[in-house]
């Protein structure tokens, strides 16, 4: 099943696996959010036409051609039913607006720079459905049920996820490399030890998003965001103030590397 961490609101065009922040944009007769967070389309006439707020989706994405959005609408007001959504509405230049519908919860991507939308469902009796739609029309252009093996899906049926994954390059040799990089990684964390500075941990890592202080915080590290460690500090000076982080503040602790996915203020 396609899967995607929402919070609050994704921003993606057709073929990025990683969900993006929102961003406020000015009007550039391309689709966009404005500052009052209303979704608009361009139009010939060169200007916005208000399509929805942020409020009223669950997600909605970008595609690819910068004229189009795809706004998932939630199932219903129940807890369960917050994140879930059967209801795909596609906004295009002008003020079109085609609507696709499932009988179960829908995940769905942009195809072809937006000129096509890919569906999935899984249907009550565990059937997979997948469907391709053309996006101007919201006709339905090709079909697949059943149970089918993830790997002999056309392109267009797989995941962003399942087609990153797809790219990666196996073999010996690249395995190897892979190790190698993984060792010289381990022994770089290794150098960072309590007494340290703070200046010290960042020749190594950078700092994400989420819950943080000055005393403590999660890094990644700087050549893959989902490698992490937590480190706790002792301020050197001003230690009332638990926001204010000074490149001095000593490293009390570091956590052993661990792996996990990117979090998004």
């Amino acid at each position: 099943m396609w899967k995607c961490i929402l919070v609050n609101f994704l921003l993606s065009v057709t073929f990025a696996p990683l969900c993006m922040p929102l961003q406020t944009r000015e009007y550039t007769n391309e689709a966009g959010i404005d500052t009052d967070g209303n979704i608009y389309v361009g139009s010939d006439a060169g200007k916005p036409i208000k399509m929805a707020t942020v409020q009223h989706c669950i997600e909605a994405r970008f595609a690819g051609d910068k004229q189009t959005v795809g706004c998932s609408v939630a199932r219903g007001t129940k807890a369960e039913e917050a994140m879930q959504s059967i209801r795909l509405e596609i906004y295009l230049r002008n003020g079109k607006l085609e609507v696709i519908k499932t009988k179960t919860p829908m995940d769905w991507h942009f195809w072809q720079d937006g000129e096509q939308v890919a569906v999935y469902s899984r249907s009550l009796d565990e059937k997979d459905h997948y469907a391709l739609y053309d996006t101007a029309s919201a006709r339905l252009i090709e079909a697949l049920s059943g149970p089918l093996e993830e790997s002999l899906l056309p392109e267009w049926a797989k995941s962003p996820a399942q087609v990153q994954d797809e790219s990666v390059r196996v073999g010996n040799d690249y395995t190897q490399e892979r190790t190698k990089w993984i060792a010289k990684v381990l022994r770089q964390i290794k150098k960072i030890e309590p007494g340290m500075k703070r200046q010290d941990l960042l020749k190594v890592f950078t700092t994400e998003g989420g819950l943080s202080t000055r005393f403590q915080r999660t890094y990644v590290y700087s050549e893959c965001p989902y490698i992490k460690v937590n480190v706790r500090f002792k301020a050197v000076s001003n230690a009332g103030n638990g926001m204010e982080e000074e490149l001095d503040d000593i490293i009390e602790s570091i956590s052993q590397p661990y792996l996990a996915w990117s979090v998004m203020d």
